[in-house]
């Protein structure tokens, strides 16, 4: 996917701990721009994806990647706890998103599996038990996965794709989407249990093979 950039850079995904997080986040806050591009190389990616799922826009990811850095650069000293800039700039991706597509459905692009390197963890969930020899998945599968997952509805989509794709938490995801815990790890099990369902109809009775080649 081509990627927007900030100071000539492309987002990345590296390792950061909490402590260099607090240390970036509180520079940033006094206006270092370098500290912030740190964050923008750590969390673009992410963000880049988060948003690509929710839409299935190429362009429009790209676009609402870069209002969601460029309003949490402008909106830093609102953040209290450094620590939570994760949640917090994931839950400024999905008010953009929200806002930009209100009241109607976005434009869903056809999904390509370099564009969706997470695209294992989804694979999964579809699999369970598989032989090497099976691992693959075919071109024609992937896309089925990738437009269960489309279908879903928003409120099951969010943090499905927040939990299966990007590992967050019960808590972060429920800061994230502002609903309760016990709302979200039910939205969650009512997601799984709904892609399951409809990549098993697809497989039918070779379920957990794919003879797809």
């Amino acid at each position: 996917m081509r990627e927007k950039r900030i100071n000539g850079k492309n987002p990345q995904t590296f390792s950061i701990s909490g402590e260099e997080l607090d240390d970036a986040v509180s520079r940033a806050k006094k206006g270092s721009v370098q500290a912030f591009q740190k964050l923008y190389e750590h969390y673009g990616r992410k963000i880049l994806n988060y948003i690509y799922r929710m839409t299935g826009s190429r362009e429009e990811a790209e676009d609402l990647t870069q209002d969601t850095f460029i309003l949490a650069y402008t909106n830093l000293s609102s953040l209290k706890e450094n620590i939570k800039f994760q949640s917090w700039l994931f839950r400024i991706a999905q008010n953009n998103v929200y806002q930009k597509y209100r009241g109607k459905r976005p434009p869903m692009d056809s999904i390509q599996q370099e564009e969706t390197p997470e695209l294992s963890d989804v694979q999964k969930l579809a699999t369970p038990q598989i032989s090497p020899e099976d691992r693959v998945l075919s071109k024609e599968l992937e896309q089925v996965i990738e437009q269960v997952i489309s279908q879903l509805p928003d409120k099951y989509k969010e943090v499905f794709v927040l939990s299966a794709i990007h590992k967050l938490s019960y808590k972060e995801i429920s800061e994230i989407v502002g609903r309760s815990l016990a709302s979200v790890k039910s939205d969650i099990h009512r997601a799984r249990v709904e892609v399951r369902d409809k990549i098993k109809t697809y497989l039918g009775e070779n379920y957990g093979m794919s003879n797809l080649f």
